[in-house]
């Protein structure tokens, strides 16, 4: 089996450095050109003050399409404003906490870095995924190859590099500039990600037989 697409938006988009109004368009565009798992609201430290005017505008686009709308780090905003889920860092306590406030179908996500042994620690906690940096792809291998716990791969990927990393086994891939900066547009990076990853499918099921 292949990984789905998955989706984190510019960081800047919550602190006024890249305009909602002017995004939006993109944003919709890229949730109906194909097939996308997630969307992750990227969350920086510091000025967050469109934050919950993001997550109203962004969120019912993303639901309508399918796909699941997480936000980083703000486990507090989830439940008011609807949201299906949360991603943290791979703290066990926090993920303990989290889930005792959220209910049993929110999900739960944790940015492990590179770290195995954060993974394993989150895993343990309950999270529902691991999210590993595809700077150490042995432990992405690792991880798929091991564990039940979904792991979503992120960092740095690209359509360049895209079927590399979907051969590590995690169950998603997360793109981020490689869809907003794309110069064909966004409709067009989405669906090249999907044929992508279409085409691994494919190999994977024909091995297989």
């Amino acid at each position: 089996m292949s990984p789905r697409l998955c989706l984190i938006t510019p960081p800047e988009l919550v602190s006024g450095g890249i305009s909602l109004d002017s995004f939006l368009e993109d944003f919709e565009a890229a949730l109906s050109a194909g097939d996308v798992a997630s969307v992750l609201l990227a969350v920086p430290h510091g000025d967050c003050e469109f934050l919950e005017a993001a997550i109203q505008a962004l969120r019912p686009i993303a639901q309508n399409a399918g796909a699941a709308f997480l936000i980083e780090g703000k486990a507090e905003l989830v439940r008011p404003l609807l949201c299906d889920g949360v991603q943290v860092a791979a703290d066990a306590k926090a993920i303990k906490q989290i889930r005792n406030r959220l209910s049993q179908d929110m999900i739960i996500g944790a940015d492990c870095g590179t770290s195995r042994h954060a993974a394993m620690v989150a895993g343990e906690a309950g999270c529902d995924y691991v999210a590993l940096d595809t700077q150490e792809p042995d432990a992405i291998a690792w991880w798929a190859e091991l564990m039940e716990i979904p792991c979503i791969a992120y960092g740095n990927v690209s359509l360049e590099n895209v079927r590399e990393i979907a051969a590590l086994g995690p169950e998603f891939v997360a793109a981020d500039q490689a869809v907003w900066q794309h110069p064909g547009g966004a409709v067009e990076a989405v669906e090249a990600f999907n044929a992508l990853l279409s085409a691994k499918r494919k190999v994977t099921k024909s091995r297989s037989t």
